[in-house]
């Protein structure tokens, strides 16, 4: 009985290592392709840039666009429209029993 125990805990530790080494190997893959800060960085400021230059145009053409703020409303009414018909559509799946068709009329 003892033997086995012995060479049943020598399996199990070299499972363990080999399980160690493997995810070892996956961080530092991850961490070889992750993106440093200052390229991080320079997105950012790239990204304020655009956010920016889209207000000014907003701004200035505001006779002949949408404002931006109007738009981000009307989407979100959209999405709780689409919702609120969703939620609809499913109740009335769900009351629909039976389906009676008209052999004379083909409906």
């Amino acid at each position: 009985m003892e033997k086995i125990l012995e060479n049943l805990w020598g399996v199990f530790v070299g499972l363990g290592w080999w399980m160690l080494n493997r995810l070892t190997s996956k961080i530092d893959n991850l961490e070889s392709s992750k993106a440093e800060q200052s390229a991080v960085a320079e997105q950012q400021k790239e990204i304020k840039c655009l956010d920016k230059r889209v207000d000014e145009i907003d701004h200035a053409t505001q006779l002949r666009l949408v404002p931006r703020d109007e738009y981000k409303y009307d989407i979100s009414a959209l999405h709780t429209r689409v919702n609120i018909l969703s939620e609809q559509l499913g109740r009335k799946q769900d009351t629909i029993k039976t389906i009676r068709i008209d052999k004379e009329k083909g409906k």
